[in-house]
């Protein structure tokens, strides 16, 4: 029997029971704010409303930034595009086609394809927020004549690139503790 395509929106479905049975991996809980026909976004509890979650259905995962009710930049991303090997494993065609150079680790194919989407994007997005959203981390928009970005600043960066004159908003990413 041949492999259909998935066609509903398995990535939500189950990131979104995986998120909740494993809430302690995050620093704060994702939970959904909105949904579309191909894509869902989500929020992180005590943690600034510009900074939002995008899933689509393709396999994009985007950190975004948000300002004045628009994407403004991505900040990170943990993107997905999955494959279904001629054995029956399951990989990220990305990361085949295009590696990492960074990465010495070998392409990872894995026998269920639930456990690609966690292993390759849902727990990374889980330690993300770990380091991400820290008490110390501002979330700086910059801007020089028609680019923008955005980025998570803290540590060592933060008094650096806080006193740069592209900066033009600052936000604390923690709203609560």
């Amino acid at each position: 029997m041949k492999d259909r395509p998935i066609t509903h929106f398995y990535q939500q479905m189950l990131f979104l029971r995986w998120a909740a049975y494993n809430r302690r991996l995050f620093s704060h809980p994702p939970y959904l704010l909105r949904q579309g026909k191909g894509s869902f976004v989500i929020g992180f509890r005590g943690v600034s409303k510009h900074i939002t979650c995008c899933f689509t259905k393709t396999g994009d995962i985007m950190i975004c930034a948000d300002y004045r009710n628009t994407n403004f930049d991505i900040i990170c991303e943990f993107d997905l595009f999955e494959e279904r090997t001629p054995e029956g494993r399951w990989l990220c065609s990305l990361c085949r086609d295009h590696p990492n150079p960074d990465k010495i680790e070998p392409l990872i194919k894995y026998e269920d394809h639930k456990e690609l989407w966690i292993e390759h994007s849902f727990a990374p997005l889980a330690a993300w927020t770990r380091e991400s959203f820290t008490r110390n981390a501002v979330l700086c928009l910059y801007r020089s004549g028609g680019m923008t970005w955005a980025a998570i600043e803290q540590g060592p960066n933060l008094k650096k690139n806080t006193e740069s004159r592209n900066l033009f908003k600052k936000f604390p990413v923690l709203t609560t503790r």
